[in-house]
């Protein structure tokens, strides 16, 4: 069983990743995607501050520090990791990768924002899904 991760370093993703930890003694097969989407770099003043390249070091930092912590848990619970940093919508890009690795389940944390608050803020949760064909568990 393949499980994508999503992972933005916050308490919500972490409870995720317990809750994939939890399930390790149950899956006889079971493969976790750390995944870390960042944003965008595209805004003027980043690219008048940093050349791309450095900006991909920095993200890279940014996304290792994010999914440090999901990844000790699983590794103490003896799950199998994968680590993804990417750049992009995160919303578009979560549910383009849960596709293209095969992945049999998105488990994610959701900070649970409802009324107005979950309207302007555009919650991720709610884009991925309804943009995803793969099931997906949302922890809060």
């Amino acid at each position: 069983m393949k499980i994508l991760i999503p992972v933005d370093g916050s308490g919500c993703s972490l409870r995720a990743a317990q809750f994939v930890a939890n399930l390790a003694d149950k899956a006889t097969s079971l493969h976790v995607h750390l995944l870390n989407v960042q944003p965008l770099g595209d805004d003027w003043m980043i690219r008048r501050m940093l050349k791309a390249e450095e900006l991909a070091v920095l993200e890279q930092g940014w996304g290792a520090s994010a999914v440090a912590s999901a990844r000790a848990l699983l590794a103490e619970a003896g799950v199998q990791t994968e680590t993804h940093i990417v750049q992009g919508d995160v919303a578009h890009t979560i549910v383009r990768l849960a596709k293209d690795l095969g992945c049999n389940q998105i488990v994610m944390g959701s900070h649970g924002r409802t009324g107005l608050t979950g309207l302007l803020m555009g919650s991720v949760a709610s884009k991925v899904m309804h943009l995803s064909e793969v099931p997906l568990t949302f922890i809060k």
